[in-house]
C-alpha cells in the first residue's frame, strides 16, 4: 500500500530544484510522500544540474504543465529517479517528462488521463535540453487512458512518446521493460521527428521488452522519424488499426522506411489486421497512414 500524501497548498508552480554557480548543482534531494494538485505549471521539475535525487510516492494531479519533469537545460541532470508516483490528469503536457539527462529512471509510476498536449510518459530532445546519455530505464510503470491527440499536428501521440527536435535521440541506452499501456485513445508508442528538421534527426537505441498493450484507438507503434527500436516479449491485444504505422522521415524511399524495426521474438497478439508485429512489416515496410480512423477499444481486462 502507496503511503499517505501530505495534503499541500494550492500554488503556481510545484519545486524547481536550480543550481545557482554551475560548481554547486543540487543533490541528494528527495520528494516523499506529498501532494501536488492544481498547479497552473509543473508539478515537479528537476531543472539544469540536479543529480541523485529521487522523487518517490508522490501524487499529482490537475498541473497546468507537467506533472513530474526533468529538464536539463544546458547543464545535464544526472542519476535522478522518478519512482512509485501517481500522476493524473495533467491538463497540458504529460504525466512524466525527461527533457535530456544522464543515467535516469523512471519506475513503478501510474499516469492516466492526460488531456491534450502531450501524454502519458514522454522523452524529448526539446526545450535547449542536454543530450540523453548514459542508460535510460523507463520499467514498471502503467498507463491509462493516454496516447491522446495533439491539437497543433492534427494527430494521435503515443501513451509513451519520443520526440526529436533540437537533436537525435542517439546516444543513450533506452531500456523501456515492463511497463502497461492500457486503454490507450491513439498509439502506445510513438517516436517522432519535428517536420523541419525530419531529415537531420534520428530516434536509435530504443528497447522494449516485456511490455503489455491492453487496447489502442489506433496502433501499437507509430513511427514518425528515422531511426529504428528493438521490440522483445511485446504482448498486444485490442489493436485498432494496423500494428505498425510506419511512416518513417515521409519520404518514402523505394527501400522502405527510415524506421527500422527489430523482432528479438516473443512479440504476440494483435488486433483488426492480425498480428501487430507481423513478418510483412518487418524490417521497415511503409504501412503509412497519416491519420487512420479510430476504433475505440474494449476495456482493459486480466491477462
Amino acid at each position: 500500500m502507496r503511503p499517505k500524501p501530505v495534503p499541500r497548498p494550492r500554488t503556481r508552480q510545484g519545486p524547481r530544484p536550480s543550481p545557482g554557480p554551475p560548481s554547486i548543482p543540487h543533490s541528494s534531494r528527495g520528494a516523499a510522500p506529498a501532494w501536488f494538485t492544481d498547479q497552473i505549471a509543473d508539478g515537479l521539475n528537476f531543472h539544469t544540474g540536479v543529480t541523485d535525487s529521487l522523487v518517490q510516492d508522490n501524487f499529482v494531479r490537475n498541473t497546468g504543465d507537467d506533472g513530474l519533469a526533468m529538464w536539463s537545460e544546458k547543464t545535464a541532470n544526472a542519476r535522478n529517479a522518478f519512482n512509485h508516483n501517481t500522476v493524473q490528469s495533467p491538463t497540458l503536457a504529460n504525466g512524466i517528462a525527461l527533457y535530456g539527462g544522464a543515467d535516469t529512471a523512471v519506475t513503478a509510476n501510474l499516469v492516466a488521463d492526460p488531456v491534450r498536449e502531450g501524454s502519458a510518459l514522454h522523452v524529448g530532445s526539446r526545450f535547449g535540453a542536454e543530450p540523453f546519455t548514459g542508460g535510460l530505464r523507463i520499467a514498471g510503470n502503467t498507463t491509462a487512458r493516454a496516447g491522446t491527440y495533439e491539437l497543433n499536428w492534427n494527430i494521435g501521440l503515443g501513451a509513451i512518446w519520443f520526440y526529436a527536435l533540437d537533436r537525435s535521440i542517439d546516444r543513450a541506452d533506452i531500456q523501456v521493460t515492463g511497463n502497461d499501456f492500457l486503454d490507450s485513445t491513439y498509439n502506445a508508442v510513438m517516436l517522432v521527428g519535428d517536420w523541419p528538421v525530419k531529415d537531420k534527426v534520428r530516434i536509435e537505441n530504443v528497447h522494449f521488452k516485456d511490455v503489455r498493450v491492453d487496447g489502442t484507438g489506433t496502433s501499437v507503434v507509430s513511427a514518425r522519424a528515422a531511426g529504428s527500436a528493438s521490440f522483445e516479449n511485446v504482448d498486444a491485444r485490442n489493436v485498432g488499426a494496423v500494428g505498425v504505422n510506419n511512416c518513417g522521415s515521409f519520404n518514402f524511399p523505394a527501400t522502405g522506411s527510415e524506421f527500422t524495426l527489430v523482432d528479438r521474438g516473443g512479440n504476440d497478439g494483435g488486433g483488426t489486421t492480425g498480428p501487430w508485429l507481423a513478418g510483412w512489416e518487418l524490417p521497415n515496410t511503409l504501412t503509412c497512414d497519416d491519420r487512420p480512423p479510430v476504433v475505440a477499444p474494449p476495456a482493459p481486462g486480466p491477462w
